[in-house]
C-alpha cells in the first residue's frame, strides 16, 4: 500500500546512509508512469498521447505489473496523493546525496509529470481556493473537496518540484511560474480547529467531530510535520496544534502506526514521548517472528522504528543539521556514527549527561554546513578553528548555530565550548 506503508519502508534509507537501497524504489515508481497515464485518462480525463507526459496516476494499491487503478473499494483504494507522497522518498535521494545528474535523469521527470497532472485536476472550491477533489483521508472519515492529507502532499510536491526545476535548469519558465501560483492558491494546507488541533478535514470543528479521530492508526493530517517540512519550528502555531492532534491519536496502535508515531514525536522534539513509543512498539507491536503487527504481520513498523531513532538523534529537514533534537532522558550517554544529513554530510557524535560532548562532520560534497546545537560549540578543521556558534532563539527556546564553508572529502570536529 502506498498510503503510508511503502513510504515507511524507505524512511530510514537515506538518514542511515544507504541511499543505494532507494534506487529500486525510484525505478519502480518510474515504471508506474506508463500504466499510470492510462489510469489518469480514465479517472481524471488527462490524456498523454504518444511521446507526451501529461500526468500519471496511481493509488493505494499498486504492483510491478502496472496496477495503478483505485481498486474495488473507495474507502481504502482512492488515494491519488499516494504518488506525490512516494515522490518525497524519491526527491530525498537528491536532497541527501546532492547527485544533480541523477536528479535530472531519473527523479525530476517523474516530479515534473506529477506536478503537471495536478495543474490539470485541481479545481476551485467555493472559497476560490484550489483543491484536489474528491479527497479521502486514509482510512476513515468523510469524502470531501480537499483535505489536509491531499493538500499537504500537493503543496510538498510543488515545493520540491520547484526547487528541483531550479537545480536541473528547467527551461519552461511558464510552467514553473504556474506551479508557484498553484501552490500559493492551494486551500490550507493547514488549518487549526476549535480544540487547537490541526484539522484533518476543513469542515472539522473540534477534535473527533469528524471521522474516528481518537486513536486512529493513520496520521494523515500530520504529514506536513513528518516526513514533510511544512510544519516546523518556523510555524510555531502549527507545531503546537500538531501536538494537540498527536495527543488525541494516542500511542497504542498497529506496529506501523507506532513506528510512524515515533518519527512524528521526534519532529515535535519530545524524545521522552518518542522513547515511550519505542517501548510500546516492543511491548505490543513486534511479534515473536520480529515482524510488526497488522494482520497477519508486516515489516514497515520495523523500518519506521529505525527511522525514528535516527530522527531522535539528528534532523536536517529544516535547513540546518540539528544534533540530539529529541534525546530521551534514558539515553543520557551514548554515541552514534554513520548518520547522513541532507546536503551529504556524514555525522558521528558522542554525548554524556544528555549533552553533546563531541561530533565529527564529514562533508562528502563540499556544501555549506549550517549546524544547530543545544550548547555553544567551535568547529575545527584539523587543529585550526574555522567557526564558532552564536545563540539563536527558535520557538521560544535558545540554541546555538554555526555556519561554515566546507571542502569535499574533509572532516570537521565539533566541540562544546568549555565554560
Amino acid at each position: 500500500h502506498m498510503n503510508v506503508n511503502l513510504q515507511m519502508n524507505y524512511w530510514p534509507t537515506y538518514v542511515t546512509n544507504m541511499a543505494e537501497c532507494a534506487e529500486p524504489l525510484i525505478n519502480y515508481i518510474d515504471a508506474l508512469r506508463a500504466p499510470g497515464r492510462v489510469t489518469a485518462k480514465i479517472y481524471a480525463g488527462v490524456e498523454s498521447k504518444d511521446g507526451e507526459e501529461n500526468g500519471f496516476m496511481a493509488h493505494t494499491q499498486n504492483n510491478p505489473f502496472g496496477w495503478t487503478c483505485p481498486g474495488w473499494n473507495f474507502d481504502w483504494g482512492w488515494s491519488p496523493a499516494a504518488v506525490p507522497w512516494i515522490l518525497q522518498n524519491c526527491w530525498e535521494y537528491y536532497d541527501f546525496t546532492r547527485n544533480a545528474d541523477y536528479l535530472k535523469e531519473k527523479i525530476y521527470p517523474m516530479m515534473k509529470e506529477e506536478a503537471t497532472l495536478y495543474d490539470q485536476i485541481l479545481i476551485k472550491d467555493a472559497d476560490g481556493k484550489l483543491v484536489s477533489s474528491p479527497s479521502y483521508s486514509p482510512e476513515h472519515g468523510p469524502k470531501t473537496s480537499g483535505n489536509t492529507y491531499e493538500q499537504t502532499l500537493v503543496w510538498q510536491l510543488y515545493q520540491d518540484t520547484i526547487e528541483a526545476a531550479g537545480i536541473v535548469g528547467e527551461t519552461d519558465t511558464a510552467k514553473v511560474t504556474q506551479w508557484k501560483k498553484n501552490q500559493s492558491d492551494l486551500k490550507g494546507p493547514i488549518e487549526v480547529g476549535d480544540s487547537g488541533q490541526i484539522k484533518e478535514w476543513y469542515t472539522e470543528t473540534t477534535v473527533n467531530s469528524l471521522g474516528q479521530g481518537y486513536n486512529h492508526r493513520h496520521l494523515s493530517h500530520m504529514l506536513g510535520l513528518f516526513p514533510g517540512d511544512l510544519i516546523s519550528v518556523d510555524t510555531p502555531e502549527w507545531l503546537a496544534a500538531a501536538r494537540v492532534s498527536m495527543e488525541n491519536r494516542v500511542d497504542k496502535s498497529t506496529g506501523w502506526g507506532m513506528g510512524q508515531r515515533i518519527n512524528t514525536w521526534a519532529r515535535l522534539g519530545d524524545g521522552n514521548h518518542a522513547y515511550k513509543l519505542i517501548t510500546d512498539l516492543f511491548d505490543g507491536g513486534i511479534l515473536t517472528n520480529l515482524w510488526d503487527t497488522h494482520s497477519p504481520y508486516q515489516i514497515d513498523g520495523n523500518f519506521g522504528y529505525a527511522a525514528g531513532v535516527a530522527e531522535m538523534l539528528m534532523q536536517s529537514h529544516a535547513g540546518f543539521i540539528q544534533l540530539l533534537p529529541a534525546l530521551p532522558d534514558v539515553w543520557s550517554e551514548g554515541n552514534v556514527s554513520g548518520l547522513k544529513a541532507r546536503g551529504n554530510f556524514e555525522i558521528a557524535m558522542q554525548w554524556k549527561q544528555g549533552s553533546l560532548s563531541e561530533a565529527t562532520i564529514l562533508s562528502v560534497k563540499g556544501n555549506e554546513c549550517r549546524l544547530r546545537t543545544a550548547v555553544p560549540v567551535t568547529i575545527k578543521q584539523g587543529s585550526k578553528e574555522i567557526a564558532s556558534s552564536s545563540p539563536v532563539t527558535s520557538n521560544g527556546k535558545e540554541y546555538y548555530e554555526a555556519v561554515f564553508a566546507t571542502t569535499a572529502g574533509t572532516s570537521y570536529r565539533v566541540n562544546p565550548v568549555t565554560p
